[in-house]
């Protein structure tokens, strides 16, 4: 009987001691740093008309300066699509400066974008769609993809309805 005793003591020891320990744990969050403003790395007529445009909508958050931000965006878009060909249409040394400021243009675009869309969420105004931060060039294709279905499916109409006229 003593054999069966002692594992059965020493657990009861084991558990008493461990089981009775409370631990408090601290979990330190670190506070969330303000977004810093985008700096362009390459200054254009468009990048500065972008942010001072988010800079007032951040201080006077009304349809007027939002209007101003989305009309900006799309200044900066026609600039982004303009290098978009020049780093086609070039070569060497040009190609790889147009290419080098379209990178730049297009970061700062999305930072900008970025920086509206917090504002608008900041401010709470209704319910302002996100600002859309694909480039120039892919909303002319995506526009152009979408008119091509439109004609191709009119285009298959018109064709059904020539062969239900001629049966």
């Amino acid at each position: 009987m003593t054999y069966h005793t002692f594992p059965a003591i020493a657990a009861v020891l084991v558990l008493s001691l461990c089981g009775c320990e409370r631990k408090t744990v601290v979990i330190e969050t670190v506070p969330a740093t303000p977004v810093a403003e985008p700096v362009a790395k390459t200054k254009t007529i468009e990048t500065t008309r972008l942010g001072s445009a988010v800079d007032s909508y951040e201080r006077n958050p009304n349809a007027e300066n939002a209007a101003e931000v989305k009309k900006a965006l799309a200044d900066l878009d026609g600039e982004i699509a303009e290098l978009e060909v020049l780093v086609v249409k070039r070569a060497g040394e040009g190609r790889d400066e147009a290419a080098a400021k379209l990178r730049n243009l297009q970061s700062y675009r999305t930072a900008e974008a970025a920086r509206f869309t917090a504002a608008q969420a900041k401010a709470g105004l209704g319910v302002a769609p996100a600002a859309d931060a694909r480039s120039g060039a892919d909303k002319v294709e995506d526009g152009a993809r979408r008119a091509g279905e439109t004609i191709e499916n009119a285009a298959k109409k018109a064709g059904d309805a020539i062969k239900d006229a001629v049966r």
